[in-house]
């Protein structure tokens, strides 16, 4: 026997009911094992709707196919034809449902995105697909009287047929109208939905076409739900095997979180407790500078004044440096509190000590800030935020330039704006402002001191006031520092 002839004897097999059995046995074997792989995943993540609907849908495509089973095993091995066709047929009804709670619930990311309610779409598409499906079978079946077959011998097998192709070819389209929406293995999909269909197809054509008389035409229909199958399985594996990467890349995510969140804490607290450290003794140190200046412990010369003066102003840098390492690592550990109080903004930048400095640089300063500009946030954190950003303005504007202090009302919040004429910054720059240390002037060729924490500091205090800071700057012309505070209630 050649192998055509032993491939040629297994098709006419598949022809019979011998063959059907062996063909839905195997179908309900790999179903069972797409229902395992689904289930399993189910039980360790519950709150996923997609996975329950996943888990409803192939039980009840199991259930359908363990019940065609049943039925072609008792017709096959014990003769029992009496009622033979009316149960396999509430099996073929069965898994036309099941198909439709299979589309429905690969399309469910679709809807969820959607935002469509799923017991009203189910609902709404079971009533639908029903009726289409009723009308074509009417049409299938005119065609059929056409063309000489029984009405009364082929109308079950027609509408069982026609709302198979209905349901499946209906998600298909579902799928390729709605692609703006996002789907994993969208084409996997449509692709089984298409496969599973052509089944059902050839099967109208031969009763339409042949009375169902063309044992060929069944034969070739075989194949087809097979290679769906495979897909299907093909596409939850590829989905589980996604969850599962997934899963394990935000382990490691979390595992380098922690750790990073230790080494962070481990920093902070090493900056907090040298902070704490230096703070004494450079205490004492600026007391017996000031002494030694003022002539309190012998005179001195202009040189010793001199040198006595520069030491001044670097442990007043390094006083200012270790208090914004301190308030800083208070904002970011969460232990700073905002208190929150009523108050004149006015006040707060008209304070003759900030405006001082810009006159020193001949800087002229308009203050548009209404009076009697009542706000309620925390006014020394407000103060802090404002010393900042005048205090940048003043260090990067040049001489005869001019800053621009505003403040406007609005519903729901405030909004404290900065503006300068300095030499501004490049927009590359302007994401990395508040990050600690930085500097928007580059190291080597930098003319203005400072410790880089000023503008973290203020982004601290902001978001413990829940506001949100822009940055608007054109290199040569200036910068503009906008924040917007909510209205806050001290109750």
């Amino acid at each position: 026997m050649t192998f055509a002839q032993v491939i040629h004897g297994f098709f006419n097999f598949l022809g019979t009911t011998e063959g059907e059995l062996l063909k839905t046995a195997v179908e309900l074997i790999f179903f069972t094992i797409v229902l395992y792989m689904v289930f399993s995943e189910w039980t360790r993540d519950r709150k996923k709707k997609e996975l329950k609907f996943l888990v409803i849908a192939f039980l009840t495509l199991v259930l359908s196919k363990l019940l065609s089973v049943y039925f072609l095993a008792s017709y096959v091995f014990t003769n029992a034809s009496a009622h033979f066709w009316a149960l396999h047929t509430s099996g073929n009804f069965l898994e036309i449902f099941s198909l439709f709670l299979v589309a429905n619930a690969f399309v469910y990311p679709i809807m969820k995105q959607k935002g469509i309610r799923t017991r009203k779409f189910l609902a709404d598409h079971f009533v639908l697909l029903l009726v289409i499906s009723f009308i074509l079978s009417i049409f299938a079946l005119s065609i059929t009287d056409l063309m000489g077959g029984s009405l009364r011998d082929f109308w079950t097998n027609t509408s069982i047929n026609v709302a198979k192709v209905v349901v499946l070819l209906y998600y298909a389209g579902f799928i390729l109208v709605n692609q703006k929406y996002r789907l994993k293995y969208r084409a996997n999909i449509i692709t089984a939905f298409i496969l599973y269909s052509v089944a059902p197809v050839i099967e109208l054509f031969n009763i339409i076409l042949y009375n169902d008389a063309k044992p060929a035409l069944f034969v070739a229909s075989h194949p087809f739900p097979f290679f769906s199958l495979l897909i299907f399985t093909q596409v939850i594996y590829l989905k589980l095997a996604d969850k599962a990467s997934l899963q394990h890349r935000l382990r490691r995510s979390w595992e380098l979180y922690e750790q990073e969140k230790e080494v962070s804490k481990l920093k902070d607290d090493f900056i907090s407790t040298v902070s704490h450290e230096l703070k004494t003794p450079l205490t004492s140190m600026k007391l017996y500078a000031g002494l030694l200046r003022d002539g309190k412990l012998g005179k001195l010369q202009k040189k010793q004044k001199d040198a006595l003066s520069v030491v001044g102003k670097e442990t007043d840098r390094l006083n200012a440096l270790i208090t914004d390492l301190l308030d800083l690592s208070r904002l970011e550990s969460g232990k700073a509190k905002i208190e929150l109080s009523e108050f004149d903004l006015h006040h707060v930048v008209t304070e003759k000590l900030y405006l001082n400095m810009a006159k020193k640089k001949q800087i002229e300063v308009k203050i548009k800030v209404p009076k009697d500009f009542i706000v309620t946030a925390d006014r020394n954190k407000i103060t802090q935020v404002f010393i900042n950003l005048f205090g940048n303005s003043i260090k990067f504007t040049p001489e005869r330039g001019r800053i621009t202090i505003m403040a406007k009302m609005f519903e729901t919040e405030w909004e404290f704006i900065v503006s300068d004429t300095g030499k501004g910054i490049e927009n590359d720059k302007i994401p990395k402002l508040f990050d600690r240390f930085y500097q928007a002037e580059d190291f080597m060729t930098r003319t203005q001191g400072g410790t880089g924490l000023g503008l973290s500091i203020v982004k601290h205090i902001v978001e413990l006031h829940k506001g949100r800071i822009r940055v608007e700057s054109d290199l040569g012309k200036g910068t503009r520092i906008s924040i917007m505070f909510p209205k806050l209630s001290r109750y």
